[in-house]
């Protein structure tokens, strides 16, 4: 693993051509779910912050939930973009490495506890400018990719691969910068999708 944070999404051959329609039906329940678990992690983001601005270490409690969250947050997304043909599991694991509840997507990660750097976390909301930049681009990339992804998908049954591997390299850049975000690593993210 380059980065502490990887994320890898074992596709499907074919996809169902009624998910287009139907997955934005179904994920009304991860939906809720993620949002209660992104305001739960702004504040261990906040306790985070501290701890290592202070001690210069991340409790394992802390980057668990972070893990967990940036976990089943690529599941979801996955799921929402009709990559997938099986349900994500409700799976709140908080360890680093993937248990393979969801063998179609595996993300990891390698989270610094120790001898984190103070300085680059105390001012990590302005080192975030250049990434969040950049994920606004891929973003709106990544929404007119999927604009053509769901037309593939609704009269071929499939995602074509090139369109495909960019939307999977927009979330492996989406896990990197929210790793780095979420202060589970000191490391810059890259800023490319490989």
């Amino acid at each position: 693993m380059d980065y502490p944070a990887s994320f890898e999404f074992n596709a499907p051959e074919k996809v169902a051509r009624w998910r287009v329609i139907g997955n934005g039906i179904l994920l009304i329940p991860h939906l809720i779910v993620l949002s209660a678990l992104w305001f739960f992690s702004l504040i261990v983001d906040v306790f985070s912050w501290f701890a290592i601005v202070f001690t210069g270490k991340l409790p394992v409690g802390l980057a668990g939930v972070n893990c967990m969250l940036l976990r089943y947050s690529a599941r979801v997304a996955t799921f929402q973009n009709f990559m997938r043909g099986s349900y994500p599991p409700f799976d709140f694991d908080s360890s680093a490495q993937d248990n393979g509840q969801d063998p179609e997507v595996i993300v990891n990660f390698a989270p610094e506890y120790e001898g984190r750097s103070r300085l680059s976390v105390f001012f990590r909301f302005i080192l975030l400018i250049p990434i969040v930049i950049m994920g606004m681009i891929w973003g709106i990339l990544a929404w007119l990719v999927s604009i053509v992804g769901f037309f593939a998908v609704l009269i071929l049954g499939r995602w074509p691969k090139g369109l495909l591997n960019f939307i999977v390299g927009v979330n492996r850049f989406s896990i990197r910068t929210n790793a780095y975000g979420s202060l589970l690593t000191d490391k810059f993210p890259p800023l490319g999708l490989s």
